[in-house]
């Protein structure tokens, strides 16, 4: 489970640009998208994909659907399909597409609403137009019409030589009336093959030097939205098939194009000499030839050469300054070799949990980044707001292909010492009850680089805007300004920041009252963890993470208003990890530390279970109560007149 609090800054609108998943192949195939069909706005009357491969692991693959559209929002949803393919590698055929309405009419689509676009990585640099989208445009739809097309691609020339995967996953969070795969291959072409939850086996059926498997699956009830979920792949039902035995064989299938693409040019030996200039020190040359590549070398999602998958050559991205994350592999690879620096590419899937598939396939890794074997390091040159030796969360806790060395190995840790959050808000309180205070956060690792970027896009134009959007966001009606410290481009020092801020008529004192502790303006705080488990129970894996999150208060109140009472402490541990709250009372000042470990309940390397939900869920549920802890202040004497008196 990876806990995600809502940055300040997204709440004010601010985004910061991050790699996109590029090493698209052989990515599971579902049918839909579970966001949309966890609602149940429409379901799948009909799939069938058909997979016949040939002897060089090229491949036909025909594919029909049949979709019911319940709402309205289905209808939106399937009103234009838009299919992408690599021009180079395959070509894509729509051979039949049309509505069929409710009352039984069909609505062909006309030729001319099956046109063909650029994707939009293509069109923003059209050096590299490889990627394509294929766009149907349906008609005549309404709640309870079906769209109905079938499409053939053909794949002239495999990813890698000798190299066919099929993934296809049918979500739990569809429904699926009858589903269909069926793949044919020469039988002397090795084929390894993994199922879970379908009709049919892994053992092909052979005739006439032909393997043939067959499976079906069908769903009529999915499964409601779950508050916590991994990728749909790790617990529904799915199919895989490989040509391939072993991980490593990707490695050196990747590596045959990606090494020849890291040659040294003169240009780029002269480049790597002027960036270490006066840099002795193999780590420091390391550090500033990254330093470059991240900031000058625009990242551009552009599917280039072989599918997506072939990395240009070196000094093609250097004159162009600018790629995708293979390109920023390849270019960071040619200038450390030029100092003798060795480094290998890595095949990583970003975002996409501990678990690997059982048979190996490309498309589990979306993304490339770098390893350092001299320093043991990884580097991701995409992101251009990680210093040197850190990797965004995405990237954390991932197992990754080294191809260079055509090995599996893991990236560091995604726990408690990479991901925390520590803050530090002081609360100053005068007789009037007006407040005002400050939020420092000790940023970790992973907050670091996210902030960076959300900070880089503040400007004279949209500060103030900005501080507004935080102070609101806290509740607080008042105002607050941002103090940056250090600044979010240069990666050579560490970046933090403090928020200020004032609020009038906050409280009362001339009444007994109870205060809880105010929501930190400009700070991310945890007391919400437990509106995530609003469920009683949640019935799919989840990602488990540790991490770490430690909060101190102090609550200056004025003189002259007694301190009534402050609460007890309070302690909790379950499997699930430890919370615990200490409250003090020194003179007129409360101050109160809230501290939360949460565990990686099964390991760093598994996935929590739907069982281990419920120990989350009460350990949150604690947290939800220290926070409810409240100070009470005031003049008894007043109120027991005022009791009197009434």
């Amino acid at each position: 489970m990876q806990i995600a609090i809502s940055s300040i800054l997204v709440l004010a609108g601010l985004t910061a640009a991050q790699p996109a998943m590029l090493l698209a192949a052989d990515t599971p195939t579902t049918a839909s998208a579970q966001e949309a069909a966890v609602r149940n706005d429409f379901s799948f009357v009909r799939y069938r994909a058909d997979y016949q491969v040939r002897a060089n692991a090229s491949n036909v693959k025909t594919e029909s659907y049949e979709v019911l559209l319940k709402t309205k929002a289905a209808v939106e949803k399937f009103s234009q399909i838009r299919l992408s393919y690599s021009e180079k590698m395959e070509t894509l055929e729509v051979i039949s597409a049309y509505t069929l309405t409710a009352d039984g009419q069909r609505h062909d689509v006309a030729p001319d609403r099956i046109y063909t676009q650029e994707s939009y990585s293509s069109a923003s640099a059209p050096l590299y137009a490889d990627r394509k989208v294929r766009v149907i445009v349906f008609s005549n739809l309404a709640p309870g019409s079906r769209v109905v097309y079938e499409l053939r691609r053909t794949q002239n020339t495999p990813y890698f030589p000798d190299y066919f995967g099929l993934w296809e996953t049918f979500s739990v969070f569809d429904q699926f009336d009858d589903a269909e795969v069926n793949l044919h291959a020469p039988a002397d072409l090795p084929m390894h093959v993994f199922t879970r939850g379908v009709e049919g086996g892994n053992t092909p059926q052979v005739r006439d030097g032909q393997a043939h498997w067959h499976w079906r699956y069908q769903r009529s009830d999915p499964l409601k939205a779950q508050n916590w979920s991994a990728n749909s792949w790790t617990f529904s039902p799915t199919i895989m098939a490989s040509t391939y035995r072993e991980w490593p064989q990707l490695a050196k299938a990747y590596q045959l194009k990606a090494g020849e693409a890291a040659k040294v040019t003169p240009a780029i030996q002269t480049l790597a000499d002027q960036i270490t200039n006066g840099i002795s020190d193999r780590r420091e040359q390391t550090a500033a030839l990254y330093r470059w590549v991240a900031q000058n070398i625009r990242y551009v999602a552009v599917y280039l050469g072989n599918g997506g998958l072939e990395p240009n050559p070196a000094q093609s991205i250097l004159d162009n300054h600018y790629g995708d994350c293979k390109d920023h592999v390849v270019l960071l690879e040619a200038l450390l070799a030029a100092k003798g620096i060795d480094s290998s590419p890595v095949l990583i899937g970003m975002d996409e949990g501990p678990v690997l598939p059982t048979v190996p396939l490309l498309g589990r890794f979306n993304h490339a980044i770098t390893y350092v074997p001299e320093f043991k390091l990884y580097l991701d040159s995409t992101n251009p707001w990680a210093r040197f030796g850190q990797l965004p969360g995405a990237d954390l806790g991932a197992p990754v292909l080294l191809t260079r060395e055509a090995k599996l190995a893991r990236t560091p840790d995604n726990d408690e010492l990479r991901n925390n959050t520590s803050l530090s808000v002081d609360f100053e309180f005068d007789k009037s009850g007006n407040m005002r205070g400050q939020t420092e956060r000790n940023l970790g690792e992973v907050d670091e680089i996210d902030l960076r970027g959300y900070f880089s896009h503040i400007n004279q134009q949209n500060q103030t805007r900005v501080e507004e959007t935080i102070m609101a966001s806290s509740g607080i009606d008042g105002r607050g300004k941002i103090v940056m410290q250090g600044d979010p481009l240069n990666l050579k020092k560490q970046f933090g920041y403090s928020y200020r801020f004032k609020a009038e008529d906050y409280v009362d004192f001339s009444v007994v009252g109870g205060m809880t502790v105010p929501t930190p303006p400009g700070g991310k705080s945890f007391r919400t963890l437990y509106s995530t488990t609003s469920a009683p129970t949640n019935e799919t894996p989840f990602y488990c993470t540790a991490q770490h999150y430690d909060e101190t208060y102090r609550l200056q109140l004025p003189a002259g208003v007694p301190i009534i009472a402050i609460p007890k402490n309070q302690k909790f541990s379950n499997a699930a990890g430890q919370y615990q709250v200490e409250w003090q009372l020194k003179g007129q000042q409360v101050v109160v530390n809230h501290r939360l470990q949460m565990n990686a309940i099964r390991g760093k390397d598994a996935l929590c279970q739907p069982q281990d939900y419920p120990a989350f869920r009460a350990l949150f549920q604690q947290v939800r109560r220290g926070f409810r802890g409240q100070v009470v202040y005031g003049e008894l004497s007043n109120a027991a007149l005022n009791k009197a008196g009434g």
